[in-house]
């Protein structure tokens, strides 16, 4: 019996969803690519043919089977029309495979998918020099979108000209919806969500605005994303070349898995640290994207180190619940006891670009694997990172890093924190207290801030002034400089570093310091607090 495959997938995503700042566009976007794979796709499936499985279905991919070619043909030439119509400029990628297994197809069809991936896709037709311009994102316009409230009707009377991925998500039936927000608030309904990041006259009467604090618009972009799903893909990869009967099955049960466990994990962590700080009824967030193990949500940002840290820790529980079920289901004992994360937090003003610092976001993300795996490649650390955007350009992490957080052998951070003890990274809890202590105790901020500006610009003068500082909490509150100690000693700040309060001594090639991770999340207004006590022993 032949097998033939059909593989689909959306390429830049987030790049498609956050093409422009307007929060509601960014919604439109996501809930275009939420219903993509849903019932959209269950209607051409159903006129396509006959005999069609599922291996893979969401997060704007599919991989479909059958051992009827004509069905998989119809569907290989009606979907990317479909596509086309239904999400303007949305780029994607298909491939067809077939073999004398559902797992020797989708073998033939993913070698293709990876080959176009690396394809440029010419976009026809191109626009003329004298064609309108959408504003916002420099694409043609195809109409002129009008507001159903103008406060001054001599400014744009025609309205804004929009290109058709604009003018798409600008379809009331995409920007109302609420099956994204559904996924992390089931009861949630659409005016509990903002759409106004930066409120302007002549919005819709029922646009709600996002609720920041007073005149703080700081925001955060978070992005998570699970660690070593590919390896294990392989693993069951090689089952499947054993068991290939059950190739679709096994795949199907996996990928189920792994969303029920992202979206529980999701709506975990809403209930525990969104839901309480609701400002009349909205939610101090607006989801992006949440598919397969992936997760971008936008944030207030005192509340995204908590909401992150939230998301992780339930991620690996709820993975650890859906692979037991997987393994007494399918007879997979080689699966692992659960999966981890790692996270990346970029702290922003709500006036910077969004796909900019989304790229961060990912950027910080990566290093947080790469951190977390260095420290054990087989059982990957929970982990995350994150940084404040203080200039207009943002750059990538190893950049910025090297740019703007390091200054001759000093660096003003820790890269990588930990969420689980004893795993070789600094732990975000000890972290958490040290802020604590500056926040809650009045340790001098100022100070601190200050010797990180003499550091940037004079090391010679750091050790002095620290010297001196140090002086003057002895004399003045010694209790808590003794449990400034203690915390600089569980993040690895051992007392032969006395000259700084960085790793090392004054002889290492590269020394770090969590001071400024604290300043930048006192300055993001993060308020986060620790879960536990510290690693060492704090006296009161």
């Amino acid at each position: 019996m032949t097998y033939h495959a059909y593989l689909f997938e959306a390429k830049s995503i987030q790049s498609y969803i956050l093409a422009t700042n307007c929060l509601k566009e960014i919604v439109g976007a996501s809930e275009l690519i939420e219903s993509l794979t849903g019932t959209i796709l269950n209607d051409v499936i159903n006129r396509a043919g006959s005999g069609l499985e599922f291996s893979r279905q969401g997060g704007g991919a599919m991989h479909l089977f059958s051992t009827n070619r004509q069905s998989i043909e119809r569907i290989a030439v009606l979907w990317p029309l479909v596509v086309r119509q239904y999400a303007p400029d949305l780029e994607f990628v298909q491939a067809q495979g077939q073999g004398d297994s559902a797992y020797a197809a989708y073998q033939q069809a993913h070698q293709q998918l990876h080959n176009a991936r690396n394809i440029p896709q010419a976009r026809i037709p191109q626009a003329p020099p004298p064609a309108e311009r959408s504003r916002r994102t420099g694409e043609p316009a195809v109409a002129w979108y009008k507001k159903t409230r103008k406060l001054d009707p001599n400014v744009d009377p025609q309205g804004e000209p929009v290109d058709a991925a604009t003018l798409r998500k600008l379809d009331n039936k995409f920007w109302r919806g609420t099956a994204l927000c559904n996924r992390f608030a089931p009861t949630s309904s659409r005016t509990d969500w903002p759409l106004n990041l930066t409120p302007k006259a002549g919005e819709e009467d029922d646009e709600r605005n996002f609720p920041f604090l007073a005149e703080d618009y700081n925001i955060a972009i978070i992005h998570t994303n699970g660690n070593d799903l590919g390896q294990l893909l392989i693993k069951l990869s090689a089952v499947a070349q054993q068991r290939r009967e059950q190739y679709i099955l096994l795949f199907r049960k996996f990928s189920e898995a792994i969303t029920a466990a992202t979206q529980k994990a999701a709506q975990l962590a809403t209930e525990a640290v969104l839901k309480p700080h609701r400002t009349q009824g909205v939610y101090p967030a607006r989801p992006i994207v949440l598919g397969g193990d992936d997760l971008t949500i936008l944030v207030r940002a005192d509340l995204a180190l908590d909401f992150t840290r939230h998301f992780l820790m339930a991620f690996a529980e709820q993975s650890h619940v859906q692979l037991k079920t997987l393994k007494q289901q399918l007879k997979l004992p080689d699966l692992p006891d659960r999966f981890t994360a790692c996270a990346g937090i970029v702290y922003a003003k709500a006036s910077q670009p969004l796909h900019l610092l989304h790229e961060l976001a990912k950027n910080l993300c990566k290093h947080a694997k790469k951190c977390s795996k260095a420290q054990n490649k087989d059982n990957i650390p929970t982990s995350l990172s994150f940084h404040r955007v203080t200039t207009y350009f943002v750059d990538n992490y190893s950049d910025i890093l090297k740019h703007e957080l390091t200054f001759g052998n000093l660096q003003h951070t820790l890269e990588c924190y930990a969420l689980e003890p004893e795993q070789g990274l600094p732990l975000l809890d000890d972290l958490l207290h040290l802020h604590t202590l500056f926040t809650t105790l009045n340790l001098s901020y100022s100070t601190t801030r200050e010797l990180l500006g003499i550091i940037s610009t004079n090391v010679n003068q750091a050790p002095r002034r620290y010297q001196r500082w140090r002086e003057i909490m002895q004399e003045r509150n010694s209790k808590q400089l003794a449990q400034f100690d203690k915390l600089l000693l569980a993040l690895g700040i051992t007392p032969a570093s006395a000259d700084l309060p960085y790793t090392g001594t004054q002889k290492s090639n590269l020394r770090r310091s969590p001071l400024g991770d604290v300043i930048m999340l006192t300055a993001a207004g993060d308020t986060c607090q620790p879960n536990g006590q510290p690693t060492v022993t704090i006296e009161n």
